[in-house]
């Protein structure tokens, strides 16, 4: 979609609620979680920059069945259309 970006990681085996989701700063996804059994444990820390081309505060995030975690968000208004081009006039100096 033109008007959305999506990320998409895989994490099998990790309950939902097990897994959190930030915005840092609003330029910053933190994607963290576990899974603890009595013999072992998983976890996961990953941070994706999203700069200022994503309206964060509309971040939604999805879990499949399969494991994929997929985290979409609108770009940011200014990245929707095509950049508007402004001229710049061009002044001669004054002497001194």
């Amino acid at each position: 979609d033109d008007d959305q970006l999506s990320l998409t990681i895989s994490i099998p085996d990790i309950p939902l609620e097990d897994i959190n989701i930030e915005v840092i700063g609003e330029r910053i996804v933190h994607i963290y979680g576990e899974k603890k059994t009595e013999s072992s444990q998983v976890s996961f820390d990953k941070r994706f920059s999203i700069g200022n081309k994503l309206e964060e505060s509309n971040l939604k995030a999805e879990l499949t069945k399969d494991g994929k975690l997929v985290v979409t968000a609108p770009k940011a208004k200014m990245y929707n259309k095509k950049e508007d081009t402004r001229k710049i006039p061009i002044v001669f100096a004054k002497e001194l």
